[in-house]
Order: C-alpha cells, then structure tokens, then sequence
C-alpha cells in the first residue's frame, strides 16, 4: 500500500489538451475578488511552509479540512505531522500571469498561467501550465479548496490564445468554480485495514460509497482511490450510484471495481471486493463484503 502525498490531493492534474466547451453555469467573471483571493492563498501557502496548524486551520475549507485529515487517518499517519512533511511545495504566485476570476458567490477560481514551482528537483526544468486556484466561501469569508493544474502540453491553439490576450478558453469546464459548496464528510477512525480502490467506469458516471464514507464521483475514469476509514476485517457495506454517459467515449461501457487491503502500508494487499459489469448497470448497486 502507497502513502500518498497529502498536498497532492489537493492538486488535480488534466493531461492533454484542454475543453473549449462552455460550462459556466452560474459563475460569472470577478476580477474586483482577486486580491482576496490571493491573499486567502498566499495565508494557506505560509501555513503549509511553516507547519502553523492554526494558520491551515483559519485559510482552508472546512470541507477540505475534514478531507486531508480523513486521508491522513486513512493511512494511519499523525496528523498534523504528515501534513506538514508533504514534499510538494506550495507555488508562488510571483511572475504567473493572472487570466481571470470567475464566481458564483459562494464558490470561485482564480486562474494563471506560468512557471509555477513546486520545489522539485532544481534540475528539472519547469514548463508553462495553467493554474487553477479553488476557493469556497464560509460564514462570509472565502477559504482555499484546491489547486489544479491543467498542462498545456504541445497545445498551439491555446499557446496562441494567450498570446493574443484571448482568455475565452477559461469557459472550459477546467476553470469553473464548483457549482455548489460540497457535502461535509463525516470524521473517519483509524482504520483495521488500509484499502484502496481501482475503478474503470468507461461510459459511465458512478457516485460511490464504502461504509457511509463517500470514495468520490468518477465520470469515464480508470483510476485508483484511497478508500477512506479503509476497510473492516468483518462486514462492509458499498453502494455504487452510475449515469450512463455515452457521449463521452467510442468504446464500449464497461464497469469494473475492486478493494485491495492491507494490514500495513509495507504489506501484501490482498483484493476484499472485485466487481464487474458489461453492459448496462442498474442506477443503484449495494453490496455486502467482507474485509478477510
């Protein structure tokens, strides 16, 4: 079992090129709402360099909070100790050209393009990206969610947006705020076994759930999850809620599940729960498994 970093899952990374169609819904351009913006992250960047645990605590998400910590317990790690050794850095915002604010009210983005570093190795060379910064607003002050980022690769259509000023791309759906503030999880125990999922949801989109933890929503993905609270050595329980969306691949639907748990992150992981349709799936699955 991986330990994955904590600051990384905070960062959603798009590969390959982006999408021009609109999907703004309700968010509407703010510029006047960046300098609170900025400064909401540069309070979270300094936390997160400084290992202030008040200071995370007064700049993030609840909803997020509640999230990095679930993870951390997750992988039985300290918190806050683990969250504070991620070794990916925080960006700066110094010398990214800011492309725009877009807002609902209650959630926002804030978007740049540039040389954002992460502290990585300073031999490897750093290419332009866009960066997307999320941000939700709580009791009347906007907190830090998340950081995205979306790589350009060899895209000259947008390469040459940027350069003419043409912002129109930041309709894609990369760079909207979420359309709504998000449920909060509930706070997991320490868990018998360390698990992970691994779902290939091809046509489909699937909203699941393991033991009253929500793993996530996954729409025509083939990915892995840390399942939160991990497993029970006895009984579990998961629920798996799927939309066909076929406009979003040529192949044909499929939908494959699995659980693999462990004692230990340094042990063998044994596969608990493997599920697989072809065809059509029913709008809602719940099945009983055992952790052993």
């Amino acid at each position: 079992m991986r330990n994955a970093g904590f600051l990384a899952s905070l960062i959603l990374a798009s590969l390959g090129s982006l999408v021009l169609s609109c999907n703004a819904g309700e968010a509407r351009p703010d510029p006047a709402l960046r300098p609170s913006l900025e400064s909401v992250y540069e309070e979270w960047r300094q936390s997160m360099a400084t290992g202030n645990l008040q200071q995370w605590e007064a700049s993030t998400a609840f909803s997020r909070q509640i999230e990095t910590k679930n993870r951390i317990i997750s992988q039985r790690l300290p918190f806050p100790a683990a969250l504070f050794e991620d070794p990916i850095g925080s960006p700066s915002l110094g010398g990214l050209l800011s492309l725009g604010v877009l807002s609902t009210g209650e959630t926002a983005t804030s978007t740049y393009f540039g040389k954002a570093n992460f502290g990585t190795d300073p031999e490897t060379p750093i290419s332009d990206n866009l960066i997307v910064l999320h941000f939700l607003k709580e009791e009347g002050r906007w907190k830090f969610d998340s950081l995205r980022i979306v790589k350009l690769g060899n895209d000259g259509e947008i390469l040459l947006k940027l350069r003419n000023s043409d912002f129109s791309f930041l309709s894609g759906e990369e760079f909207q705020p979420a359309d709504q503030l998000p449920p909060l999880q509930q706070p997991v125990n320490p868990p018998e076994l360390l698990a992970e999922a691994w779902i290939d949801c091809t046509g489909y989109e699937v909203d699941i759930t393991i033991n009253g933890h929500r793993l996530g929503k996954f729409t025509n993905a083939k990915t892995t999850e840390l399942v939160m609270g991990g497993v029970k050595k006895g009984n579990n329980t998961i629920q798996i809620q799927s939309v066909r969306r076929a406009e979003l691949t040529d192949s044909a639907p499929r939908f494959e599940f699995a659980i693999y748990a462990a004692e230990s992150a340094g042990s063998e992981a044994k596969r608990v729960l493997h599920i697989k349709k072809e065809g059509d799936l029913p709008p809602t699955m719940q099945e009983s498994f055992s952790g052993q």
